[in-house]
């Protein structure tokens, strides 16, 4: 008997799901949600080598009737086109952005989901939890995008001491089952992928790094960043300055960079403020100090 999908909540733009559990019925506290991507890859600076291979990913799926039936890839690949994608690099750096993105150049809606969310204290409701996430994103022709997506790729574990080491082998063994199943585009999206099971390495058709971006990169997303309303007033000079001190910021850096150089304008002068090196240069420190002694890149 085919697994009925919970009941679902429609909320403007985002279709909520309700978990399986009985006792959560709030819209806040729904498994997952089926959202439209707003963002496409004009929003993304990304390094030359990481956007080739992304779109490479997008032409495969966007000609999957030249590839797989005139071309005859089906006879060589037994998954019949599915398409799993994995980004993995530093915190900040755009894996999740782009994922959305490439739902986006498809025409097609987002599942995001993260692990911690659908796991279940109740022995035997993460997999039904996974079953849904996977019958949603077919009923929805949605894309399905795994957040820190570690938790459920990571490697089965081979010493069962406890009922749980149990229950998390079900889970990746049903989230595998699912995938095989899937027709359509799942994303994993992590800081961590050294420690993929090779049962999903395999079933993964494109493993994308997303690294810390050049100067050039930094520039280019430093100039995407600033508001075309925001009081600026900094020289050519100075932007250079920003540039060369911000040599290991990811692109999250860099957005909290504007938003503290912002708001430091606005307490100092109110709606007369003018964001200058000063602020930007007191930013950088704060973030700086901030990966040394709280370790935000760990």
């Amino acid at each position: 008997m085919a697994y009925t999908i919970p009941d679902t909540i429609d909320l403007g733009n985002e279709r909520y799901v309700k978990p399986l559990h009985k006792e959560n019925k709030k819209p806040q506290e729904a498994l997952f949600s089926v959202e439209r991507p707003r963002r496409g890859f004009d929003k993304l600076v990304l390094p030359p080598k990481t956007e080739i291979q992304l779109k490479s990913l997008l032409t495969k799926i966007k000609n999957y009737d030249l590839l797989y039936n005139k071309f005859g890839l089906k006879e060589i690949d037994a998954t019949g086109g599915r398409t799993s994608i994995n980004l993995y690099g530093p915190p900040g750096t755009g894996k999740s952005m782009a994922a959305e993105a490439i739902a986006y150049e498809l025409g097609k809606k987002i599942i995001r989901v993260n692990y911690a969310e659908i796991e279940s204290k109740y022995v035997g409701e993460t997999p039904k939890n996974i079953r849904a996430v996977f019958n949603a994103a077919k009923e929805e022709d949605a894309v399905i995008i795994f957040d820190e997506a570690d938790s459920i790729l990571g490697k089965r574990l081979s010493n069962i001491t406890q009922s749980t080491d149990h229950a998390v082998n079900v889970s990746k063994s049903v989230t595998l089952l699912e995938l095989d199943a899937f027709p359509g585009i799942t994303i994993f999206t992590t800081n961590f992928g050294s420690n993929y099971d090779g049962a999903f390495v395999r079933r993964i058709l494109g493993h994308i790094k997303f690294e810390l971006p050049h100067e050039e990169g930094r520039r280019k997303i430093l100039k995407k960043l600033i508001p075309e309303k925001l009081p600026l007033s900094i020289s050519e000079e100075e932007e250079n300055v920003i540039i060369e001190e911000t040599e290991g910021f990811s692109g999250g850096d860099m957005v909290n960079m504007v938003i503290y150089a912002s708001s430091s304008a606005v307490q100092r002068d109110g709606e007369k403020c003018k964001v200058g090196i000063s602020d930007f240069m007191e930013a950088i420190e704060i973030i700086k100090n901030a990966k040394l002694e709280i370790g935000i890149n760990g």
